[in-house]
């Protein structure tokens, strides 16, 4: 029965691993106006060693033991600016530890989260915080017998990104702190990456972990102790005392169109304290939908930028439009028609003006003879 339960796990983790590889925030961000992102993940781990309270090398569990775990996780992160989003997830969390005694399992949903990122500063870089709140579906009971598959209290996850996009390459580091609810120890998170930036190919690498900055109220708790070893065969994946540790991640991106991109990511443990030795793999498929798709705006009209020939035209060589050509013309009256009758008959203006000119031509006829008969007399 367990060597069964363990091989239908292991091929549920390939399965996730190639079909929908985990959903995790990326730690590079990226922002487009009105995109809204929809996210489909998986991650597998596994543990047979703690880092010992002192640190330093990994110890093995006892009798061959070991722990397991599946995250599946639903997300959805929008974007309705260009320098912010907000985003929220659900996981459903499968474990499994295995000792000399039972082979333990739980799956639940395990937790759902709210958070905000915002880009406040984006000039020689770009500096982005980051708040999420997680709230547990399930908590922890030291009564019970069931094996642990999340933290099991509230977490305030805060953390300032700074990035860099110098073309093909991209670097980006974070530092934050995680306040953890009923007396657990508060942690500082950390990590730096490099991506490389190819057409449609995102390579990346990641170192990155988490310290304890205050003490677990219940540290030196046996029942604590006995809880973990009786439950998650002794492993420290979740309820370890003021833990600590370093990961490493490796990952590669496919942007297959606008729409859709898948990522696989795998990575191992390599120091801390009070905290689970082991590996992980995993990664996501995600789908990209543009809130303004449908809504297209007609171009603006573009003058032809035609060059002014330096040539005269040939239509200046029309006998029509001439202006040269029309004023040589003369119409053609010799048809035989008395041509006065068309002659338009004058104005008052233009009669008045004519009958003053033969007044005046009469008056100097009047003049005229009178002189010549004047002159007649004389000679007599």
């Amino acid at each position: 029965m367990a060597n069964n339960l363990q091989r239908l796990t292991f091929a549920f983790a390939g399965l996730f691993f190639f079909s929908f590889p985990v959903w995790a925030l990326d730690n590079y961000k990226e922002y487009k106006r009105d995109t809204w992102e929809f996210e489909v993940s998986s991650q597998f781990f596994r543990s047979e060693a703690n880092y010992p309270e002192s640190g330093g090398s990994s110890q093995n569990l006892p009798n061959g033991n070991h722990y397991q775990l599946i995250d599946i996780t639903l997300a959805t992160r929008y974007m309705p600016r260009q320098n912010w989003s907000v985003f929220g997830w659900g996981n459903v969390a499968s474990a499994e530890s295995k000792d000399s005694i039972a082979t333990r399992t739980n799956s639940t949903l395990s937790e759902g989260a709210v958070g905000a990122d915002f880009l406040i500063y984006n000039e020689m870089f770009q500096l982005i915080p980051e708040v999420i709140a997680v709230f547990p579906f399930e908590k922890i009971d030291n009564t019970s017998d069931t094996v642990m598959n999340s933290e099991g209290v509230i977490e305030v996850r805060s953390r300032v990104i700074a990035q860099k996009d110098f073309g093909s390459f991209r670097g980006y580091g974070w530092l934050g702190f995680n306040y953890r609810a009923e007396g657990r120890s508060f942690l500082m998170p950390w990590g730096v990456g490099a991506q490389l930036k190819m057409d449609r190919i995102r390579l990346g690498a990641e170192l990155f972990g988490y310290q304890s900055v205050s003490d677990d109220t219940d540290k030196n708790s046996l029942s604590r102790t006995s809880y973990i070893n009786g439950v998650n065969a002794g492993s420290l994946k979740f309820y370890g005392a003021n833990p600590a540790l370093m990961d490493t991640q490796l990952y590669a991106k496919w942007l297959i169109n606008r729409k859709w991109s898948i990522q696989a990511n795998g990575g191992a443990t390599l120091m801390g304290s009070n905290a689970a030795a082991g590996f992980h793999v995993g990664g996501f498929i995600r789908y990209t939908f543009d809130m303004t798709e449908g809504y297209t705006t007609e171009e603006a009209y573009t003058p032809v930028n035609s060059p002014v020939p330096n040539y005269r035209s040939n239509m200046y060589d029309n006998q029509m439009s001439s202006d040269k050509k029309v004023q040589q013309f003369k119409e053609e009256t010799d048809d035989g028609v008395d041509q006065t009758l068309f002659t338009p008959r004058p104005t008052k203006k233009q009669r008045i003006q004519q009958d003053q000119e033969l007044q005046q031509q009469l008056d100097d006829t009047e003049f005229q003879l009178e002189l010549k008969s004047n002159k007649k007399k004389r000679r007599r």
